[in-house]
């Protein structure tokens, strides 16, 4: 599609009816399948095949001869016109009978001209790459009535005129855009109709139960799918006409091109959450009164239990290239995420009080996108992000060490490597491993033995005797004897082995050694 394909404005019946209705008594509007592809008007001339892309101006008692088409059209008629055209399908408005069909001609071009002036005036906002708030100053005089956007956080994009009765919005301190009052948030979080709203896709009405008048509103979404925000426009000036809600989706389609354009989501969402996200993870501290005013945006509470994944856009094949396609992917697929990034580096935390399948929400975007990535361990304190985030990055330092085919790995999975590394860059692994597994694989390199398998085997067995001797293969006498031959060569014997701290060094420093021999 071209961009004057995208950007150009079609009408259907229902927005010239709203136009004449008030100047013309007795005017009927039967909506029918009334869509919005109307070029223009012309006048019905015998014979002629009625056009789908035009409104036709016919006297009514010219149909009785013309057979009902199959294919839609949209009739500006004097007079009454035959019941079979009034079958649910055919979009007609039927004037007065006496109605000169000049005057229905000039009556249908002044309302064309008006919505083609608002129109053109919005393309070539669009066209010279003009703001959001010059889109909405110049529809406010069309809809007749306040109109504003804000985005996916509430903070306001703009609002041209503001009237009583409107959100009496506050300054936010840290971007210096207006936003929703945290009370104003609480109550529409309570309310069942706005929820019902976050889903929709084209304009709809929201009743006047929560402030007392009616709104046009509608979502914007991006190409993935994410919400992005909203427009809304308030029923305080002027009625709500039915042919708005076309305009109002046309209007909002042009807000979703200028916000893409402009790179909106960097203007706004880094400046306020996104932002705090990323000096958290930096190590920056943030009061938590702070942290829950901006969690609270996307009604996250601080005590939720929460994940944190790491992976990195470069490793993206075949799929949006840069990192804030990524989080905006991820955050339209992954219910209850949040993602925002550092060049390459893609930090997603998910809610899991709201999505408790993340694991096969991520593991499909991992596999599409031939990523490894690295999860935490899951938290419940927000304000810790940055320690998660290091586990994530962690996680994912040794996915991508170990090269095998799993797509991801848990800092559980890798706890014990990394505290035996951590372990490792101060002291060699000789000298940081128990002496007493030291000295018995010595002793066997010296005389050809396997007394150090037999002792490994036995303390991962948690010094069971049946299960060692069967996986060495060996009788319980000869274990006995390796056993009573480890000790006197070590000093270990079970109850040493069964002390808890012991157990633990001498499980830990097997760990090391055999990684060693890895």
């Amino acid at each position: 599609m071209s961009m004057d394909e995208e950007i150009r404005f079609l009408l259907n019946l229902q927005l010239l009816a709203d136009e004449i209705e008030e100047s013309v008594p007795g005017l009927r509007f039967y909506a029918g399948k009334d869509e919005q592809c109307l070029e223009g008007i012309c006048f019905y001339l015998p014979g002629m095949e009625l056009p789908s892309r035009y409104a036709c101006i016919v006297r009514a008692e010219e149909l009785k001869t013309v057979p009902v088409p199959d294919r839609h059209c949209s009739l500006v008629a004097a007079g009454p016109v035959p019941e079979e055209w009034k079958n649910g399908f055919h979009t007609i408005l039927e004037f007065p009978e006496n109605t000169d069909p000049m005057r229905l001609m000039n009556l249908c071009q002044e309302a064309f001209h008006r919505h083609r002036a608002w129109a053109e005036s919005l393309r070539n906002i669009v066209m010279r790459e003009g703001s959001v708030d010059e889109l909405c100053a110049a529809s406010y005089p069309y809809f007749q009535n306040p109109l504003f956007v804000h985005d996916a956080q509430l903070h306001v994009i703009s609002c041209p005129v503001w009237r009583e009765g409107m959100i009496a919005w506050e300054k936010d301190e840290l971007t210096g855009l207006m936003i929703t009052p945290l009370e104003e948030l609480n109550e529409l979080k309570t309310d069942k109709e706005y929820l019902s709203t976050l889903t929709t896709k084209k304009a709809q009405i929201f009743s006047a139960e929560l402030r007392g008048y009616r709104d046009i509103y509608v979502n914007i979404w991006d190409p993935h799918g994410r919400y992005e925000g909203r427009l809304v426009i308030c029923e305080l000036e002027h009625p709500l006409k039915p042919g708005q809600f076309a305009a109002a989706e046309y209007l909002a389609g042009l807000i979703r091109l200028t916000m893409s354009r402009r790179g909106h989501r960097e203007k706004t969402y880094k400046k306020t959450l996104y932002q705090m996200i990323d000096g958290m993870i930096r190590g920056k501290e943030f009061s938590p009164p702070e942290v829950e005013k901006r969690i609270a945006q996307c009604r996250w509470k601080m005590g939720d239990p929460y994940v944190c994944i790491r992976m990195d856009a470069e490793e993206w094949e075949g799929s949006p290239s840069s990192s804030a396609s990524v989080c905006s992917y991820v955050e339209a697929k992954v219910a209850g995420s949040l993602a925002c990034y550092d060049s390459n580096r893609i930090c997603i935390i998910i809610n899991l009080s709201m999505n408790d399948h993340y694991t096969s929400d991520i593991a499909g975007i991992l596999r599409d996108g031939l990523f490894k990535a690295g999860f935490s361990s899951v938290f419940h304190e927000f304000a810790r992000l940055s320690h998660y985030y290091r586990q994530a990055s962690l996680a994912l330092e040794y996915c991508r060490k170990r090269n095998d085919t799993r797509w991801y790995y848990t800092f559980g999975d890798i706890a014990v490597d990394y505290i035996a590394d951590l372990g490792c860059t101060e002291f060699a692994p000789e000298e940081l491993c128990a002496a007493e597994l030291m000295r018995l694989r010595k002793y066997d390199a010296d005389n050809k033995t396997e007394l150090y398998k037999t002792l490994c085997t036995y303390i991962l067995n948690e010094r069971n005797t049946v299960a060692t001797s069967s996986q060495l293969y060996v009788g319980r006498s000869t274990l006995f004897y390796r056993l009573r031959k480890i000790k006197e060569i070590t000093g270990l014997d079970a109850a040493d082995m069964s002390e808890p701290v012991k157990n633990l060094y001498l499980r830990l420093s097997i760990f090391i050694m055999e990684r060693i021999k890895k």
